[in-house]
């Protein structure tokens, strides 16, 4: 797929890159655990306008609890991350906030949970940390954007506003990423294709093929 060299084989678990016409392997994707997700890769999505697919899937946890990180491929190859959390949907993008808000939340979290309750403005918006954690990927499947194996860890920074806005500030031996964006219901996303569930009957507000 145009712009994502990795992807995953779902009968051996080998993490792949594809690059100049040739596949390599490059480690252990982790086998995904069973979930009652209405997501999966095929699903699409309705984002500010444009309608994209669910193309991967990462698998992150921790000591409480684990999530899935749905990679939605728009058109002209513009991404975005959908994690799932307690039955909302935050869609987030690339963001580039200046130097000194980096600094700040690098030293946020070196403070750990102490600083649960700061504030961090990006752009016009104020956001308060609402968790800080170190997360270990449990697992990927279908094409990703770059090569985050089995067990790989992340330190990770969550912040809010009141209003469903979301900033999200990431390090690990790749270096760091911040990323913006929000919080929606399914049927704000205007979904289509959903994952097919004995027992769950299919939402009036999907979207037909």
């Amino acid at each position: 797929m145009p712009g994502l060299p990795v992807t995953t084989c779902s009968s051996c678990d080998a993490m792949l890159v594809i690059s100049d016409g040739q596949i390599s392997a490059v480690g252990d994707s982790g086998r995904v655990p069973f979930d009652v997700s209405p997501l999966q890769v095929g699903t699409t999505l309705q984002v500010e306008g444009a309608r994209g697919e669910i193309v991967g899937r990462e698998r992150w946890g921790w000591e409480r609890g684990s999530w899935n990180e749905w990679l939605l491929y728009l058109p002209g190859g513009d991404l975005r991350w959908v994690a799932e959390e307690s039955g909302l949907y935050m869609v987030m993008s690339p963001a580039n906030p200046r130097s000194d808000v980096v600094n700040r939340l690098k030293e946020i979290d070196r403070h750990d949970n102490a600083a649960l309750g700061m504030t961090v403005q990006h752009e016009n918006t104020v956001y308060t940390v609402a968790d800080i954690k170190t997360i270990r990927c449990i697992a990927s499947e279908g094409h990703l954007p770059e090569v985050i194996t089995a067990n790989f860890p992340r330190e990770s920074i969550d912040l809010r506003t009141g209003d469903g806005g979301a900033f999200t500030f990431q390090s690990d031996r790749n270096g760091a990423s911040c990323w913006v964006g929000r919080y929606y219901e399914l049927a704000e996303l205007r979904p289509g294709n959903l994952r097919a569930m004995e027992g769950w009957n299919r939402p009036r507000f999907e979207v037909s093929a």
